[in-house]
């Protein structure tokens, strides 16, 4: 069996615009390894979430190659489905807490492992009643994201897709999250990250790819998750100098 779940090489992807269409990925090549986290980082549209919805059979690229798990996106989403937690999430206007996870797991189990999978969804996102029972939409956005990622993780896919996942969340939730990373990891899930937070990549990545201007100009990867700061990511990835990073002056 390939190690590599994902493969996706030389993505050029564009959008439509008044008079002309808009590069977003300019030859984008990513490889996701089973039981790694690879995580994507680069400035505001770089196009990482462009690349995601490729990934996830939400976009067609206009060129370029793409596989999940030996199959087109949409395929292997359909089949096998996916993890997925967007940058923005939006759930349903009037549904709690608990109609989020329940219809969740209505979705992604069998009718006899539903109740299982509620109750563990429950202790995954770690809210209390009363939160539970709100309108989500009336709930913060660390919670909405927090209920997102619970719903999006049952029945433990394969194909894990997080779109700025520590956006909005308090550290005690970030670090549940991490554990979440690190198990689905543990149990041979492919788990594709970006962020911003080069501190969060620093203690995450198995590899690191770094996306500018629609292309992926170069990809690093570490041996362990430990000893590497963000402040030396980011000189090795963007180059920043000694001065730069700790604050001194020039």
């Amino acid at each position: 069996m390939d190690e590599h779940l994902v493969s996706a090489q030389n993505l050029v992807a564009s959008y439509p615009r008044l008079f002309r269409r808009q590069r977003a990925l300019r030859g984008a090549t990513l490889m996701a390894r089973i039981g790694e986290i690879t995580v994507v980082v680069g400035p505001n549209g770089a196009g990482k979430t462009t690349l995601f919805r490729i990934l996830l059979g939400f976009m067609r690229a206009d060129s370029g190659h793409c596989l999940v798990g030996g199959l087109a996106p949409p395929d292997y989403r359909r089949r096998h489905g996916v993890a997925y937690v967007p940058e923005f999430p939006r759930l349903p206007r009037g549904w709690t807490g608990r109609d989020v996870l329940g219809r969740g797991a209505d979705l992604a189990v069998a009718r006899e492992r539903r109740r299982e999978a509620f109750v563990q969804s429950l202790r995954r996102v770690a809210l209390d009643d009363q939160t539970l029972s709100k309108d989500v939409r009336k709930c913060s956005h660390g919670t909405q994201r927090r209920l997102w990622l619970a719903c999006a993780l049952i029945g433990d896919p394969a194909f894990l897709v997080l779109d700025e996942p520590f956006s909005g969340l308090d550290p005690p939730a970030r670090a549940a999250l991490r554990q979440e990373m690190f198990a689905a990891r543990a149990r041979g899930a492919a788990v594709l990250v970006a962020t911003h937070d080069l501190g969060e990549t620093a203690r995450l990545a198995d590899r690191i790819v770094l996306l500018e201007h629609g292309r992926t100009e170069s990809a690093k990867t570490l041996a362990g998750n430990d000893g590497v700061s963000g402040e030396r990511l980011e000189k090795e990835l963007f180059g920043a100098n000694d001065d730069a990073i700790s604050g001194s002056p020039s």
